[in-house]
C-alpha cells in the first residue's frame, strides 16, 4: 500500500511553468540575458527562481549570485502578478488531490516559494486535502533536492512512519525525478516527453480519472487489489 503521495504544484497540479518562464525570461532580459524559451526549458525548468537565475546567468557567462537574487527578486514579482489575473489547474486536478487525501497522505514538495504555495493551495481551494508543505525556501541548497523529499518524509513520520519504498512523488521535471529517486521515494512523471519520463518508475499522461491505485501501478508500488 501507498504510504504517502508528494505532490509538485508546477506543471502537476497547475499549468504554471510557463509564466514562470516567462517571467524570468523578462527579468534575465532586463540585464542584457537572452534566453530561447527552448533552452531554458532544458536548462532551469523545475528549479527553484534563484538556482535557475543562477543557472542562467553561468550559461550567459556571467556568474553572479547578487545579480541572480535580483533578477529572481523581479521574476517573483512579475510571476505574483501574473498569478493575480488568475489560475489555470491542470484537467482532473482538485478532483484527484481532494480523493488522494481520502486514501494517503498528501504533501507538497515543490520548487515554488511559501508564499506562492499558500497563495495557490487558497486559489485553488486544496488547502484542506494537503497534510504539509515543503517549499524551496525549507532547504538550504536549491530546489527541488534530495533534501526536500527527505524532509517531507520526516515531518510526514511524526504522525506515523512513511516508508520511502512506499512513497510516491508526482512531479513534472527531469531534476524533480532525480531529486525524488535519490531520497529513495518513488516517481511518477506527468506529462513529460517520453525521453525525459524514462527517469521515472512509470507515467501518466493526465490527473483525468486517475486513481491512488493507478499511480501506484505506475510507480510499482503494491495496491490494496494486489494484496493476496
Amino acid at each position: 500500500m501507498v504510504d504517502a503521495v508528494l505532490l509538485e504544484w508546477e506543471g502537476v497540479l497547475a499549468d504554471t511553468c510557463e509564466a514562470r518562464r516567462d517571467a524570468l525570461l523578462g527579468a534575465l532580459r532586463e540585464e542584457g540575458v537572452h534566453f530561447e524559451p527552448a533552452r531554458f526549458n532544458e536548462c532551469c525548468a523545475g528549479f527553484d527562481v534563484t538556482t535557475a537565475a543562477q543557472i542562467a546567468l553561468r550559461e550567459a557567462g556571467r556568474d553572479d549570485v547578487v545579480l541572480a537574487e535580483l533578477i529572481a527578486i523581479r521574476a517573483r514579482r512579475a510571476f505574483a502578478e501574473r498569478l493575480g489575473k488568475g489560475l489555470t489547474l491542470r484537467p482532473g486536478a482538485v478532483t484527484f488531490a481532494e480523493r488522494l487525501s481520502i486514501s494517503a497522505r498528501t504533501a507538497i514538495v515543490t520548487s515554488a516559494s511559501r508564499a506562492e504555495t499558500d497563495f495557490l493551495l487558497r486559489l485553488s481551494g486544496l488547502e484542506a486535502a494537503v497534510t504539509m508543505v515543503v517549499s524551496c525556501d525549507d532547504v538550504l541548497e536549491g530546489a527541488p533536492s534530495a533534501t526536500s523529499y527527505r524532509k517531507a518524509l520526516m515531518q510526514l513520520s511524526r504522525v506515523r512512519p512513511v516508508r520511502s519504498e512506499r512513497t510516491i512523488a508526482l512531479v513534472s521535471t527531469a531534476h524533480a525525478i532525480r531529486a525524488a529517486r535519490a531520497a529513495g521515494v518513488r516517481c511518477v512523471a506527468a506529462g513529460l516527453p517520453a525521453h525525459v519520463a524514462l527517469e521515472a518508475d512509470g507515467v501518466i499522461g493526465s490527473l483525468a480519472d486517475v486513481t491512488l491505485d493507478d499511480i501506484a501501478r505506475a510507480a510499482g508500488v503494491e495496491t490494496a487489489e494486489q494484496r493476496p
